[in-house]
């Protein structure tokens, strides 16, 4: 009986095996033709296939269908059960790439699509169509316009000359070329290539299929953005009968054409007939959401396609707000806008949990950033209006807050939840092997080596991010109270901050409104909550680049000018008069700014009299933070008095490449005696000593005082490519780069980079500067010393013996103002050029 059951068993799953073969054959001929329902209704018959081929096939059905989360299942499959260097990895590579893409990380699809173009260059000839195949899916996922058409004119070559003219992939490579056309404006082009496209899809397609909405959406975006509302509108219209004629009631692409005739009635200012079509959106993008009420939306976790649905709940709030302003004042509606507001920043929140890329994550700091400066406008106005108006200038406060640094504070709350999850030090030393590896090929790949070696480089990056997203995915689900550390990142409330402060401090936070070109400012001292709404003058961004300028050229007409602007613009509001410590959570390009040269009352006079002006420094000592979480995060977590009182001091002094640095020397000599005279051991590194790998190599924990005299250089355009010069070895090269700064593990309480520019980087909306500074406060330091600009190496040495010299206990901001005082004061370098650009970053 028992063999009787077994031969049975066998039987059915040869039978099984062979259905789903038969079966899969089938797939790709309907998906070709666009038949979406019969092939579903065949995959649904499927569910499960023993073969890569199958699988790929099964995951393209629910990829079309917008299941993202099913697709990738499959391709997930697809990869496990490929060769290595097969046709079928490469098709699961790409096809996990278009899942990425659909879902937002952009970054993490370029890796999987590039890796399956790496796969196919080494299978095929150089004019096969799975070349081309890879070419035009890069394109897609391409955030560079000329990189996406140079691969999208790749691949309409090879369809060309393989099919001619009348084919799929060719209208399929001529519409995406028209996007990019189009997205640089070029729209007589364009438009060229959409009806190309279009006659190409009709005539193989006579009965239709859904392609053609996607050209119709594409022709009907390329007259909006040329002015033409209502031919825009005509477009979209007939990409959604095309898109429910195939895709039937709920579809991301249905959803997606929803929005824009929203959009266009919205413009029209047509505000409820634009609500209507949002419900519309949210509808046919959830699964199980079908409420026609504007008053309820779907749950966050409800949803086909995340970014679609957070461009509904963005869109949506927009209306509402304008239908408040423009034709209701009707409350309620400014209320609803808010309540929508708050469901798109939960969404934000759980799609930066389900990415794993950092640049992902700064992509999508970029959309969201948009979204927190209309919470941050629309609180302000519901606050003017309300009776009870300080819990919505607190929201206020709150989305300006969510806008700042977000990407930075997961990740020093990552590091702080493995400390608390019990996580095995075999595991965090396996972490950290790994994340100094990914660091080592990203630096390498941003120096732009020649072909063969960076691809060599990018395969190898690809496998260590695959491990390393295994690793964190199994900590995940072994560790459970790491995942909920991990991702638990409150923003404080007003009353909280304020029971860190004493009372002679305050915060002042800022938050830059781009598109509405407002300033709004936030002062917190330990009894006060006062808010400001400043129209940015058309002079705002002059003032700030001529701060820096005047400063750095020693221009002293302009100077008094900007500091004077600069600080009434800045300071609309008095403090309270017992406070001395302003802690400033600057907002964007405020961050490139010293605050303490700002002028408190205008200076006259030419020359200007620098020694007698009255400079923020005077009333002030300044540190800086990058966010309010950040600030609040290391109140709650102070540094453990668990080091031994020691210090590292390292100084290069000589350099191969550039000026040598002889003022470093003293610098370290003359610390040294200060610090051994307040009972704290100094280990000192000169000159051949003060190398690359003597930093990576020494437990950095383990000091108290970290202290880099050197150079330093930041890359604005590729910050992975900012770092610190030491001295090179066997090992290492010298270059302390910032990816490898993110991998050191500090517990200093004080980093100074006594170095040039330290302090600036690129400037990234939704995080802030992204830099040394950036890395070093990842990598565990509590406060921070960097510079703004190149200084010179005398005046640099004087006020860093000066400022240690003044360090009691940490308070840091006192001692650095008391240095930059004492500056003033001497007259050798009183002018702000030699004080002003070292800032404290921290407490």
């Amino acid at each position: 009986m028992l063999k009787l059951l077994l031969i049975i068993s066998l039987a059915l799953a040869l039978s099984h095996t062979a259905f789903a073969q038969n079966n899969c054959s089938n797939l790709r001929t309907l998906l070709d033709k666009g038949d979406l329902e019969q092939a579903a209704a065949i995959a649904v018959q499927i569910q499960t296939a023993d073969n890569a081929t199958c699988n790929n096939l099964l995951g393209e059905v629910y990829l079309r269908k917008g299941r993202n989360d099913v697709a990738q299942k499959y391709f997930e499959t697809a990869l496990k059960l490929s060769k290595s260097n097969s046709e079928d990895q490469a098709a699961s590579l790409n096809n996990l790439g278009l899942v990425y893409w659909n879902t937002g990380s952009s970054a993490s699809a370029k890796d999987y699509i590039a890796q399956a173009l790496a796969i196919r260059t080494k299978l095929y000839d150089a004019g096969h169509e799975k070349l081309a195949a890879s070419y035009n899916d890069l394109g897609l996922v391409s955030t560079d316009p000329d990189e996406a058409l140079e691969t999208y004119e790749k691949a309409l070559t090879i369809y060309q000359e393989i099919y001619g003219e009348n084919d799929q992939k060719v209208a399929q490579a001529k519409a995406n070329i028209g996007i990019i056309y189009r997205n640089i404006e070029l729209f007589g082009d364009a438009q060229n290539y959409f009806n190309e496209a279009l006659a190409i899809w009709k005539k193989l397609h006579p009965n239709g299929h859904p392609n053609e909405g996607f050209i119709h959406t594409n022709l009907g975006r390329t007259f909006q953005l040329m002015g033409n509302l209502d031919a825009a509108k005509g477009y979209y219209e007939e990409a959604l009968e095309v898109y429910q004629k195939h895709y039937g009631s709920k579809h991301p692409e249905i959803a997606r054409t929803f929005n824009l005739i929203g959009n266009v009635h919205n413009i029209k200012g047509e505000f409820e007939t634009a609500l209507s079509f949002y419900q519309q959106a949210l509808i046919t993008n959830s699964i199980g959401f079908n409420n026609q009420d504007l008053e309820t939306n779907p749950s966050t976790e409800d949803y086909f396609n995340a970014n679609t649905l957070l461009n509904s709940l963005y869109y949506k709030a927009q209306a509402l707000e304008d239908l408040h302003h423009n034709l209701t004042l009707k409350f309620k509606d400014a209320r609803l806008s808010l309540t929508t507001l708050q469901v798109a920043d939960t969404l934000v929140d759980k799609i930066r949990q389900i990415s794993n890329n950092e640049a992902d994550k700064l992509e999508l700091g970029e959309i969201s950033s948009q979204l927190y400066e209309n919470g941050v406008r629309l609180c302000y106005y519901m606050a003017d209006v309300a009776v009870k108006k300080d819990p919505y200038y607190e929201l206020s406060f709150y989305f300006s807050e969510k806008s700042k640094s977000s990407v930075l504070l997961e990740a020093i709350s990552d590091a702080s939840a493995k400390s608390f999850a019990n996580i095995p030090d075999s595991k965090l030393t396996e972490e950290n092997e790994l994340k100094s590896e990914i660091a080592y090929y990203e630096q390498k790949l941003a120096q732009k080596p020649e072909e063969t070696t960076a691809t060599k480089y990018r395969e190898r990056l690809f496998e260590l991010k695959q491990h390393y997203n295994a690793f964190i995915a199994d900590l995940e689900k072994n560790y459970p109270q790491y995942y909920n550390l991990k991702y638990n990142i409150p923003i404080p409330s007003v009353a909280q901050l304020q029971e860190t402060l004493n009372e002679n401090q305050a915060i002042v936070s800022y938050f830059i409104a781009d598109r509405t070109e407002r300033l709004y400012v936030y002062q917190i001292s330990k009894t006060r909550f006062n808010t400001y709404n400043i129209k940015q003058t058309d002079n705002f961004d002059r003032y700030l680049s001529g701060l820096r300028n005047s400063i750095y050229f020693k221009e002293d007409e302009v100077y008094a000018i900007t500091a004077d602007k600069l600080y009434e613009i800045l300071f609309p509001g008095s403090i309270h008069k017992s406070v001395d410590h302003l802690i400033i959570i600057p907002s964007g390009r405020l961050g490139t700014v010293p605050f303490e040269a700002l002028l408190t009352k205008s200076a006259k006079g030419s020359p200007l009299d620098y020694k007698s002006l009255d400079y923020l420094i005077n009333d002030y000592a300044i540190s800086y933070q990058y966010a309010s979480a950040l600030y609040y995060q290391q109140h709650l977590n102070p540094r453990k008095d668990n080091q031994k009182l020691a210090a590292f001091l390292c100084a290069p002094v000589t350099f191969a490449q550039l000026a040598d640095l002889p003022g470093t020397n003293q610098e370290i000599s003359s610390l040294q005696n200060i610090l051994s005279g307040k009972g704290i051991k100094p280990e000192i590194y000169l000159e051949a000593n003060a190398s690359e790998e003597i930093v990576k190599s020494k437990n950095l924990k383990e000091y108290r005082y970290l202290h880099f005299a050197t150079h330093g250089i930041v890359n604005e355009n590729n910050p992975a490519l900012s770092r610190i010069f030491l001295k090179e070895s066997e090992t290492n090269d010298g270059n302390l780069f910032s990816g490898e700064i993110y991998n050191l593990q500090l517990g200093a309480d004080l980093v100074t980079l006594s170095a040039c520019e330290t302090g600036l980087g690129k400037i990234s909306k939704g995080e802030g500067i992204i830099g040394l500074s950036r890395a070093l406060v990842y990598a565990g330091a509590n406060n921070i010393v960097v510079s703004l600009w190149r200084v010179a190496d005398a005046s640099t040495s004087d006020l860093m013996i000066d400022f240690y010299g003044n360090i009691s206990g940490s308070n840091y901001g006192q001692g650095l103002r008391q240095a930059k005082l004492k500056m003033i004061e001497k007259g050798n370098f009183l002018k702000p050029y030699y004080w002003a650009p070292f800032i404290l970053i921290g407490q």
